[in-house]
Parts: structure tokens; C-alpha cells; sequence
């Protein structure tokens, strides 16, 4: 097996969460080739922990001599081993790498990813848009096209302050009605107890789960959480390891885990987690990090085969007003439909490289250059100043 191409498009984004605002949506893509069959698998990875130089070489060095290297009558524990060995140094290049390896199995096996790992129990999932924090004009624009969509599961960023946090959810409950889901992602915004009293005021208002209410890993404050107010925890970024996870369970901190592919290193290593929450009863929603179409049908793809599985977030292609892939995805009466094709089913366009806007920077992640270097050192430091800032203005309250 041979890595034949890997791409890096860095997005520039204005994402505003509690502590920080996101400036870069950074994409990897990958395209795996099997000489014996002549068929090729893509996928793509969102950067999660490395710096975009340091996961070119990653790949450059370490990835494609290891593929290389590779029997050709591997097995999956073989493979998950190694996905776990370039997890350990950025998990979207782990989850890019698996998701064109699973495209690439299903394609030889002439069936769908969803089928190859024993789905899919249906044929579309429910999505669980989300608003990232703003007001006004944008805020009601977003609305409207939400609700256009017939979008019934809706996530609001919270985390600027209590009182702001009251009126943004109390606005956009007046406007979807009860037949929307509300739920609220603080981005470990808070502690407890000092957050009692808002997240009372916001059950009031019918927000029926938390994400990441309080600060990382506070197992005792989520376990009292949960019991004065009755209202499930969601935990996201809280949980990067298996062990994490089986803390927070026997802490009694979590009722549904967020799995992000791009977070845990794509699917082989994300059903180890799913594994772990089925045998203690707790719930599995699939998330997601803007992830553009390759990504959005792996995500889809996992989602399909789990049958306890409500919602999966998305849609990155929309929320980023960009895409490669092909055919398009879309939004129809609240839900995302698998494609019919082999594999992923999804396809990167006809010159999607020659397509690409201005804004979005694109690096030969094969070829790593001082270009490369210069972007990924000066967009995290920029980064870092950024999230200085907000959480500075946050802290002055203004």
C-alpha cells in the first residue's frame, strides 16, 4: 500500500467559543493506492494537537515508508496498532489515513464503509447543527436557514457570561420552538458550584443536555451537576484517551460521549471508545471538527452503523461555504442520507486543486518547505494571541 498524495488547505475562520476565537480550519487529505487492485481510497483529517509542519512530517518521514513496509495481508489489529503509534502525534492525520484505508477496503469488497463494518442500521441520521457565538443580524440569519433545513437538534456555543448565555438561549427557544432540541456546549467556561444558578435558569428554558459545562476533567463537579439538576452531560475534548474515559465514568461525570474522528484518529481507533461507553450504558453521538465532504461521510458512514446512535453534528462543507468533494452534500428535513457509491461514496472533485478560493492556502504536505514552516509557526502563534485576547475581553466583561 502506498501513500500517493497528501494535501494540507488551511480555511480561514471566525469561530467564536467561550475562551477562544478560531482563526484556521486546517484540512488534511490523503489518497492511499493498492498496486495489486489499482484502486485508490481518500480521506481527510482535521489538525487537532500538531502544527501543520510537524504533521507533514509526520507523514513524509514516518507515514509513507511504514505503508510501504506493510504486508500485504495485514490485519486490522496490525493497522490499529499503527494508526495509535500517529495518533500519538497528531490524530487527524491518523483519522485521514483511516478513513482512506476503510474507503479503500470497501471499494476492494465492492460494498459501502457502512457495510464493512457491519451497517448500516439506516440510511440517513438526524444532524445536530450548531451556532457558534454571535448576536444579532448573523444570529437571526443562521436561524433561518437552520430552520429552513428542517433541522430538529440544534448546539448553542455558550460561555461569554451567564447573563449573555440566558438571553442567547431564551432568543433562539422563542424562535424554534419546542420541536427543536437545545443543547449548549460551554466549552469548560465554568465552575461549579459558581454555575449553579445558570445552568438552573437554562434547564428552565428547556436546554435538555450540557456539553463540557465546567472545566476539564472536573469529575466532582459534573457527578453534582448531573444529580441537582437531572440534565445529561455531553463530554467532548475533556476525553483524549481510553483511560479519561473510564475515569469519567466511574466518576459518574458523563452520560453521552462526543466521539470526534479527527480527535480519537478516525474510526478503527474511535470504536474502541464506543465499545467502552456500550458496556457502561453510555450514549454515543458522533461529532464533528468542520469536517469538509470526504470527512462528513466518514462521519456519516460510523453514525449509519450505530443504532443507538440520535444525531451527528455537521455540516462542515456549510459552515465553511467550501467543498472538494463530490457529489455535494445537503441537508434534507433535518438529516444527511449516505451516498449510494462504494467505499465513502464521495469522490474529491475534478480539479478540486485548481478550484480552490484565494483565501484557502494549500501545502504538498509530501513536499514539507520552508513555506510550510513559515505558515504553521506564524498562523499558531497568531492562534495563540488571539485566544489571549478573547479571554482577557472576557475577563475585563466587556
Amino acid at each position: 500500500m502506498k501513500l500517493t498524495a497528501a494535501h494540507l488547505l488551511s480555511v480561514p475562520v471566525t469561530f467564536r467559543i467561550a475562551l477562544a476565537r478560531i482563526l484556521y480550519s486546517q484540512h488534511i487529505f490523503v489518497q492511499l493506492s493498492d498496486p495489486a487492485s489499482d484502486l485508490t481510497g481518500t480521506g481527510e483529517g482535521v489538525l487537532y494537537r500538531a502544527k501543520p509542519h510537524i504533521a507533514g512530517a509526520l507523514l513524509a518521514r514516518q507515514v509513507r515508508p511504514a505503508l510501504e513496509a506493510l504486508s500485504p495481508q495485514f490485519d486490522r489489529d496490525v493497522w490499529r496498532d499503527q494508526l495509535r503509534q500517529w495518533a500519538a502525534t497528531e490524530p487527524g492525520v491518523a483519522y485521514a489515513l483511516d478513513s482512506a484505508w476503510l474507503d479503500l477496503q470497501a471499494r476492494r469488497e465492492g460494498c459501502t464503509v457502512a457495510q464493512w463494518l457491519g451497517g448500516p442500521a439506516r440510511q440517513s441520521v438526524p444532524v445536530t447543527e450548531q451556532l457558534f457565538i454571535a448576536g444579532g443580524a448573523a444570529l437571526d440569519r443562521q436561524l433561518d436557514e437552520i430552520l429552513r433545513r428542517g433541522t430538529r437538534h440544534l448546539k448553542l456555543k455558550i460561555g461569554s457570561n451567564p447573563e449573555s448565555d440566558v438571553a442567547l438561549v431564551r432568543q433562539v427557544r422563542e424562535r424554534v420552538r419546542p420541536a427543536v432540541e437545545l443543547r449548549v456546549d460551554a466549552n469548560h467556561a465554568y465552575t461549579w458550584p459558581a454555575a449553579a444558578s445558570l445552568y438552573r435558569r437554562l434547564a428552565e428554558l428547556g436546554v435538555r443536555a450540557f456539553e463540557e459545562p465546567l472545566q476539564v476533567r472536573d469529575w466532582s463537579g459534573l457527578r453534582a451537576l448531573r444529580r441537582e439538576l437531572g440534565v445529561p452531560v455531553i463530554l467532548d475534548e475533556s476525553i483524549l484517551t481510553l483511560e479519561q474515559l473510564q475515569a469519567a465514568i466511574a466518576a459518574e461525570a458523563i452520560d453521552l460521549l462526543n466521539v470526534k474522528l479527527t480527535r480519537v484518529g478516525g474510526i478503527t481507533l474511535a470504536q474502541e471508545y464506543i465499545e467502552l461507553c456500550s458496556r457502561h450504558g453510555i450514549g454515543v453521538l458522533i461529532g464533528c471538527t468542520e469536517d469538509l465532504g470526504i470527512g462528513t461521510a466518514a462521519i456519516l458512514h460510523l453514525a449509519t452503523a450505530l443504532p443507538a446512535c440520535d444525531s451527528m453534528e455537521g455540516l462542515g462543507p456549510q459552515r465553511l461555504g467550501l467543498d472538494v468533494a463530490a457529489p455535494p452534500w445537503q441537508i434534507c428535513d433535518g438529516a444527511l442520507t449516505l451516498p449510494a457509491g462504494p467505499g465513502l461514496g464521495v469522490e474529491l472533485a475534478p480539479n478540486w486543486l485548481d478550484r480552490l478560493p484565494r483565501r484557502v492556502k494549500h501545502f504538498d504536505l509530501l513536499r514539507p518547505d520552508l513555506r510550510l514552516r513559515l505558515f504553521s509557526e506564524g498562523s499558531r502563534l497568531q492562534q495563540r494571541v488571539e485566544n489571549v485576547r478573547v479571554r482577557l475581553t472576557r475577563r475585563l466583561g466587556r
